[in-house]
């Protein structure tokens, strides 16, 4: 008999040393704190080396921790063996529990000095090597110790001298005896787990997470399809496509419209600068006229300044002239210089009549003589009147000679300057002449050649060359766009071939894997009959009659005769069959029922775990699918939005070629307009220039006939001059001869009054009285007179000086002051001309200038506005446009552009308005978590537009069919899914029913006289509404599997009733688990476990629940009986090979029973070789246990261990 016999703490949680003998029923008993725990603890870690499950608080030291404290600390546990004693040491190394086998009783000289001091794990194995004690190595793992302790091990034959049993399947022991210490409810659910855990060491589950996710939207994705179906959110979709496709076009043509703004800057800042330097030289240009203008002038005016001053003075002269003229007329001066002009002639006749007087008053005189002195005087007046005549008449002839050559040298000076006025005048006509020749030559020449024009404009050349390249353009994006669905229908095509690759690859690998399920589910359901089938077989006869008969009889019998039914056998002498001993050098594995359950454990763990396999293979293939999806998606979408720009590109190529059609029409009208224009304004400029050069000629013969009719008056003028001095010279001449005549025929008169006097004085012989008074009033006329000429004489000086100067050069005077009037004249009209031709080249400069500074004005204000815009948000939106420096053609400018491109965002917007209440509307039909995964809120227009996108391509590509095929498929996999994991979980429970069925027939096979008559436990069908239902999927499936894996959800007539039956089942499974609080389905779920119990004749018939059996004590004594019936069932099962050996219960509960009863149940678990160890504050009933430990706390707060009573048997 093998069992645990001894445990021994040194230095090990709160007890320095000691040894408590486990080789019978043990009862610890000391206050609440002392140690009983520990040492129950200690024990269970013996069974299932797992710290986890000892039932420490989470809050408290671990195992390690607290159990070994010290590097010396150790727990030895003693295992008694039918062929003597082994002890297990553990102690920590590491912070890691470490086991090693010693094959030696214990003896505390092993471990311990003579003074008590515990020896290291060193040291131990140097007194162990001393004293010649097998051991094994340091176990570090709990795996390896448990595989050593169980006899599973398989590989190391050396270890078989240290195993407490022979069995593979030890860990439904394990969990038992943990379930017993650790569980104190006995309910249906408790004691069902128990069975479970006890048979598994992970619980069976189905994970309804799984389902949800599955299900997850089931209705929802019923409602979104036929929503979407419905005609009119088919119209709604249109309408958004149409409206969403109006919208990117709208958006392409602002973004060419920025593209044009982004061109019309570029061009604004490149011809600024130009617009700077043309408006800079046109200044500078105005400027040089300007001062050509000022030059000329300026010029004009030093030519026509001494002109001018020469005709001040000339008119200032004459002025001077005509007021001495005036005052000199006012003084008669003619007449006074006429009387001047006689002072000599008077002085001659005063002498003369002075002579004659004294003549005549001398009386002393002879009448001869006086006659004779008066004829002499008279001879001498005449003489000297003659003389006097002669010098005026010669001075008369001088002046006028020299005013004669004055007048020539006058006129010819003025002939001079007239032809060499008129020649420069001709000249300068002429100059002018042959650049109004040149310039009507070069206006025909230009007339001519725009006749032989057909009209062209730089803009007409540029609309032809636009035309030229349209249909290149045309063909190069019909090229490319036959490129991109090229490249699109590539594209799509690999897409399809690798998700037809994924789909079979995962049909093959579905299928291969269907068919080792299937396998599986043969063969499982081979085992289980064949389980079933072996309780009246020859397998099962001989486990019970005959002990290791796998190692005789077994290895010649077929496995088809043990599992018979149809046999006689008893038992004979020896190992023989037959009669014979047999003997075999060949040994075979015989399959133990042990074997069989483990192979059958193994097959539904592995179709368990190829169901997920499955069920995970179709969730990656999901997945891989989505990503190849999205993939595909991100590789075609940039293919697609270039087969759609260049699609609009084509239809914009066309509006455009239609536009440069008319607008080439206009434009030749236009240009045939301005070259009839330019033609007339031609011929308008040729007619005035000929009218000017015609002008010019008609000037140049004026000039000519004005010079030649100039010179001929200088020339009548000159001689009508010289004839008036002929004529005034003559008349001096005459007037003088005249005057010398009349002096003379005077004088002849006195003389023959002389001669009448003399006969008179020869008769009277005295003087004449009246001649005297004649004389005498003679002499006063003429003393008035020189008086008169004296007094005059300073004016008359004055006069001829005057007359001199400036009254004889009046008509010089005047003929000049015309003269330079004229000249002055010609100056200024010539400088009009002049001025005129520069004033009108300064109009022109001033026009340009205009057109250039509002060209550069509204390029400011291009550039101002194209600046401004830059706040704007469809600027800011587009900023990539607007980085770029490529220049697009573009007739507009800024503003313009700015103003369009504004105008077309509002309309956007507009139209973006309408679509987000388009789409909001259209997705109000959906729920957040549609199965389209279509999106129910946005946050910006971009979410609205690709929205818009997706949909259009979700309709053009018919995806909706593709979500039903996949919401079929799906569908359809999770109905085999539930069948496959349901089928799982009722396969297991033959396993935990044969446990029950075991637990009942212990009970009926080996029950002590109590108070309890009978302990019955039933399997009834689960109440939970899932598990039905998931048996209920199951059934349909295996019913309709064919029909499911068609179309689950087709709407075929046929189909349909079918189709509503799925749809109501997978309705009803999502609701019922919308209702389970839980995720999990467990084994425990698939059946309800109830117990019976007869209690004193009180039959509590078939219940779920003991807690009301009876009094607390009943309800301990029953719920220790199942623990105790439920490990016998795991120790009978675990080895065929090796079965004596005895396991401990640690209870904890019994205590509290009556000592009858407790005796009763430490009988009742000792007839199934199990101990029971439990723990209570005091002994009841000391003699029903082998040993009892009273545990306490020293003053050191060490607990002491002292055993009370023993019991030899």
């Amino acid at each position: 008999m093998r069992y645990l016999n001894k445990i021994v703490f040194i230095n090990s949680a709160a007890i320095r040393y000691s040894e408590v003998q486990l080789d019978g029923n043990i009862h610890l008993i000391g206050t609440q704190g002392v140690g009983k725990s520990t040492i129950l603890r200690a024990i269970l870690f013996f069974y299932n080396a797992d710290t986890q499950r000892l039932g420490i608080p989470v809050e408290k030291k671990s195992y390690q921790d607290y159990y070994f404290p010290y590097a010396d600390s150790s727990i030895i546990y003693e295992v008694a063996r039918e062929d003597g004693w082994f002890t297990v040491l553990s102690y920590k190394t590491m912070n890691r529990i470490c086991y090693r086998f010693i094959a030696s009783p214990y003896r505390p000289d092993l471990f311990i000095d003579e003074e008590g001091a515990p020896y290291p794990s060193d040291r131990i194995r140097s007194v162990l090597d001393k004293n010649g004690i097998k051991y094994s190595g340091a176990i570090s793992t709990y795996e390896e110790y448990r595989n050593i302790l169980y006899g599973n091990s398989d590989n190391k034959r050396d270890y078989s001298c240290y195993s407490l049993m022979e069995s593979g399947s030890y860990q439904n022991i394990i969990r038992t005896i943990q379930n017993v210490l650790l569980n104190s409810r006995l309910e249906a659910d408790y004691i069902k787990q128990t069975i479970i855990t006890s048979l598994n060491e992970a619980d069976s589950v189905i994970d309804l997470s799984r389902y949800r996710s599955h299900l997850s939207g089931f209705e929802a994705q019923l409602n979104d399809i036929g929503v979407f179906r419905e005609p009119g959110m088919a119209q709604k979709a249109a309408g958004i496509s149409t409206l969403s496709d109006d919208i990117r076009k709208r958006d392409l043509r602002i973004n060419d419209l920025c593209r044009q703004l982004r061109g019309a800057y570029l061009e604004t800042e490149r011809i600024l600068p130009e617009l700077s330097r043309k408006i800079h030289e046109q200044e500078a240009v105005k400027s040089d006229f300007y001062k050509q203008r000022d030059k000329l002038d300026a010029e004009s005016k030093n030519r026509t300044a001494t002109m001018e001053g020469e005709l001040a003075v000339l008119k200032n002269a004459l002025s001077e002239a005509e007021a001495k003229r005036v005052f000199y007329a006012g003084k008669d001066i003619q007449t006074a210089m006429d009387r001047c002009n006689k002072l000599e002639i008077l002085q001659q006749e005063q002498e003369s009549l002075v002579v004659e007087k004294d003549l005549l008053s001398s009386k002393n005189k002879e009448a001869s003589v006086l006659h004779a002195n008066l004829i002499a005087n008279l001879k001498n007046e005449l003489a000297g009147f003659e003389n006097e005549k002669q010098k005026q008449l010669l001075a008369a002839e001088t002046e006028i000679n020299a005013r004669r050559e004055a007048r020539r040298e006058y006129y010819r000076r003025l002939r001079e300057e007239s032809r060499h006025a008129a020649s420069e005048e001709k000249e300068r006509l002429l100059v002018d002449r042959e650049k109004r020749t040149t310039e009507v030559a070069a206006l025909k020449m230009r007339i001519k050649t725009a006749r032989g024009q057909s009209g062209t404009s730089e803009e007409l050349e540029a609309v032809k060359g636009r035309l030229g390249n349209y249909d290149a353009n045309r063909k190069d994006l019909e090229l490319k766009i036959r490129e991109l669905k090229y490249e699109l229908n590539y594209q799509t095509k690999e897409f399809e071939t690798a998700e037809k690759h994924l789909d079979e690859d995962y049909q093959k690998l579905a299928e291969s894997n269907e068919m080792k399920i299937e396998a599986l589910s043969a063969k499982l359901v081979e085992l289980t009959e064949f389980l079933d089938n072996q309780k009246d077989s020859f397998f099962n006869w001989l486990s019970e009659h005959k002990p290791g008969w796998e190692q005789t009889i077994g290895q010649v019998c077929d496995e088809r005769l043990l599992y018979g039914k149809e046999f006689t056998a008893e038992v004979g002498e020896g190992d023989t069959f037959y009669g014979i001993r047999f003997t075999s050098g060949i040994h075979r594995n015989v399959k133990t029922k042990e074997d069989y359950l483990t192979e059958k454990k193994v097959a539904e763990e592995k179709r368990a775990g190829i169901q997920r396999f499955i069920a995970t293979a179709l969730q990656d293939l999901e997945a891989a699918k989505e990503n190849l999806r999205k993939q595909y998606q991100s590789s075609v979408k940039p293919i697609k939005e270039d087969i759609y720009h260049a699609e609009y590109e084509l239809e914009q190529l066309a509006v455009r070629k239609k536009e440069d059609e008319s607008c080439l029409s206009a434009l030749r009208d236009q240009a045939t307009r301005l070259r009839q224009e330019e033609i007339r304004r031609l011929e308008e400029e040729l007619n005035a220039a000929e009218a000017v050069l015609s002008s010019i000629q008609q000037e140049i013969a004026t000039l000519q006939g004005k010079m030649d009719r100039e010179l001929a008056s200088l020339d009548e003028q000159e001689k009508d001059e010289l004839a008036a001095l002929d004529k005034e010279l003559s008349v001096a001449r005459e007037a003088i001869s005249e005057e010398i005549a009349r002096k003379k025929a005077e004088l002849e008169e006195r003389k023959s009054g002389y001669d009448r006097e003399q006969l008179d004085s020869l008769t009277a012989s005295g003087g004449d009285p009246k001649r005297l008074e004649e004389i005498h009033s003679r002499l006063a006329y003429i003393g008035g007179e020189i008086k008169y000429i004296n007094e005059t004489k300073a004016l008359i000086i004055e006069y001829l000086k005057d007359k001199r100067e400036m009254l004889d050069k009046v008509p010089d005077w005047t003929t000049e002051s015309l003269r330079l009037q004229q000249i002055i004249h010609g100056e200024r009209e010539e400088l009009k001309k002049r001025l005129a031709d520069v004033n009108r080249s300064i109009f022109k400069v001033d026009a340009e200038l205009k057109e250039l500074k509002e060209a550069n004005r509204k390029a400011l204000e291009n550039r101002e506005e194209y600046h401004r815009s830059t706040l704007l948000d469809w600027f800011t939106s587009r900023e990539s446009i607007f980085s770029s420096m490529n220049r697009t053609d573009t007739d507009g400018d800024c503003r313009s552009l700015v103003r369009e491109i504004t105008i077309r965002v509002s309309e956007q917007s507009q139209k973006l308005s309408e679509l987000r209440k388009e789409i909001t509307a259209y997705t109000g039909n959906f729920s957040e978590d549609n199965v389209f995964a279509f999106k129910t809120s946005f946050s910006d227009d971009k979410e609205y537009m690709d929205f818009a996108c997706d949909l259009k391509e979700f309709i053009d590509e018919d995806k909706v069919s593709e979500y039903q095929s996949r919401i079929n498929t799906r569908n359809s996999d999770i109905f085999r899914q539930i069948t496959a994991d349901t089928k799982s979980m009722v396969s297991q429970e033959g396993n935990i029913r044969g446990v029950v069925d075991q637990i009942n027939a212990d009970f009926k096979e080996k029950n002590f006289v109590g108070i309890i008559q009978c302990i019955e436990m039933r399997i009834d069908p689960s109440q939970n509404k899932i598990v039905n239902l998931l048996k209920e999927i199951k059934r349909f499936n295996e019913e309709y599997s064919w029909d499911l894996g068609q179309n689950l959800f087709a709407s075929s007539a046929d189909d349909t009733a079918t189709r509503e039956k799925a749809t109501t089942l997978l309705r009803e499974l999502i609701k019922s688990m919308d209702a389970y609080s839980g995720n999990l389905i467990r084994l425990a779920d698939f059946f309800d476990l109830k117990f019976r119990v007869i209690e004193n004749r009180n039959d509590t018939g078939f219940v779920e629940r003991l807690t009301n059996v009876g009094s607390e004590g009943t309800d301990i004594l029953v719920k220790s009986m199942v623990n105790i019936m439920l490990l016998n069932v795991f120790k009978r099962n675990a080895s065929t090979v090796f079965s004596d050996f005895k396991l401990h219960c640690m209870m904890d509960e019994i205590g509290k029973l009556h000592p009858n009863n407790v005796a009763g149940i430490l009988k009742f678990a000792n007839d199934r070789d199990i101990l029971l160890i439990n723990g209570s504050p005091t002994e009841q009933d000391a003699l029903s246990y082998k040993h009892i430990y009273k545990l306490e706390k020293d003053g050191d707060s060490f607990t002491r261990i002292r055993r009370v009573i023993t019991q030899f048997d």
